[in-house]
């Protein structure tokens, strides 16, 4: 049986869809895939909803996907027909998606829907039942619910983008740092390696800017800077306490000499 997880189908099926060089280009803005879409009107959510802009990608069509990795998940699904209902008015097609066909036979698919699989030669998934074809019904509340979607859809990508590319200055940066190291000084290797080992203990790393697990040298110096004077202060207030007590500790050992001394005089000699 050909497994899959849930989120490896999912791509798989965006791949399907839009060509992953495609979903942040203009040619990308030719279609949208979005991902777990409430269906208008209901609670009732899709794994993925396709919607075609341009003509060469399908203007108009929406395909609607359910994902199935596992026999028991795909049970569930025949039992409960209502997500399926929720989203059958608003769709062109209505598709399961599974690794294969041991996950979901083709006989046991419902009037209508369709099934898809990946295809191991390729991008594209194989069409093993072909689905039922309608114009979907237009809503406002339907064009609300893509339109929201569509733009949390865009700035996810862009901030998944931002992330990976922040990640691989970053990866090139220590790159470099260590040719450099391996190269010059001994000093400037030992110094990196001090800074590896502060980024380390911080959990954090040290970059042009602060954000996520990334914080400038700026920001960082203060925060180390604002603990060690603190921490300083609490020694020096510490250092204080332990001389004022040594002093107390001092006096009352004279004052108990003292005092020893005044008993051992004898009496007629204290009076006299």
């Amino acid at each position: 049986m050909n497994t899959m997880t849930t989120p490896q189908l999912l791509d798989a099926l965006h791949a399907h869809y839009i060509k992953p060089e495609d979903r942040l280009s203009q040619a990308g803005a030719g279609a949208v895939f979005l991902t777990e879409v409430t269906a208008p009107g209901s609670n009732r959510r899709a794994d993925a909803v396709y919607l075609g802009l341009w003509q060469s990608r399908g203007a108009g069509d929406i395909d609607v996907c359910e994902l199935k990795t596992s026999r028991s998940d795909w049970r569930r699904e025949l039992d409960n027909p209502a997500k399926a209902e929720a989203w059958w008015p608003y769709s062109s097609r209505f598709w399961v998606v599974a690794p294969s066909t041991d996950v979901v036979p083709a006989e046991e698919v419902p009037e209508g829907w369709g099934l898809m699989i990946p295809n191991p030669r390729g991008r594209r998934f194989k069409t093993v039942v072909k689905p039922a074809v309608r114009e979907p019904k237009l809503t406002m509340n339907l064009l609300l619910t893509l339109l929201k979607n569509t733009e949390t859809t865009r700035v996810n990508a862009l901030r998944t983008q931002s992330m990976r590319l922040q990640q691989e200055h970053h990866n090139r940066e220590q790159q470099l740092r260590r040719e450099l190291s391996s190269k010059n000084d001994p000093e400037i290797k030992h110094r990196l390696d001090a800074l590896a080992q502060l980024e380390k203990d911080l959990g954090f790393q040290i970059g042009s800017s602060s954000w996520k697990q990334q914080v400038d040298p700026a920001l960082a110096g203060r925060a180390i800077a604002d603990y060690i004077r603190n921490a300083d202060a609490q020694d020096k207030a510490l250092d204080d306490i332990g001389y004022q007590a040594t002093s107390l500790e001092r006096m009352a050992q004279r004052l108990t000499e003292a005092a020893a001394e005044l008993r051992a005089i004898p009496a007629s000699k204290k009076t006299a």
